[in-house]
């Protein structure tokens, strides 16, 4: 499995499963939630080539959240988090652990915009419900083409 295999698995993942840390609600454990996948093209074919992008074997990924929900708070008090994307009936998943932060540059947030999101953010792009967020890698650890494969710099998890 080579940083190629890994963006395909990504790319093919219907959503992202992202685990947050909070002291609120979840006293400092990890909470996990579903994210829109805005790296997969066949759901969002005008963010092809936009929404993931790699340096090395550093992987950048973009995703949309509201931004009144939990884990935008949990964000703001550790950006800090992992990421798993999987293709169960292949064997294949990446686990990306990394920061993540909210992108506040409005050209940014228009240019990713899809019409679909009206339901959501019912003003638009400017809508202050709409958060877009990017995700930059530091570590992954990916399983695939039966074997283990690591990427980037370890992560000292004690």
């Amino acid at each position: 499995m080579n940083i190629k295999d890994v963006v395909k698995v990504i790319e093919a993942s219907e959503c992202a499963q992202i685990a947050t840390f909070g002291k609120g609600e979840t006293e400092g454990f990890p909470e996990i939630r579903a994210l829109l996948n805005l790296a997969n093209p066949k759901q969002y074919p005008k963010l092809k080539n936009k929404a993931i992008s790699v340096d090395g074997e550093t992987v950048t990924i973009y995703f949309s959240t509201n931004t009144s929900s939990r884990k935008v708070s949990q964000i703001r008090e550790n950006n800090k988090v992992c990421l798993y994307f999987v293709q169960p009936k292949k064997f294949k998943g990446v686990s990306a652990i990394g920061t993540i932060e909210e992108v506040t540059d409005m050209d940014v947030k228009k240019d990713f915009w899809q019409t679909g999101w009206l339901m959501y953010y019912h003003k638009g792009p400017t809508d202050p419900d709409y958060t877009l967020l990017k995700f930059t890698s530091k570590y992954m650890h990916c399983w695939g083409n039966l074997g283990i494969h690591n990427f980037g710099e370890p992560v000292n998890l004690n």
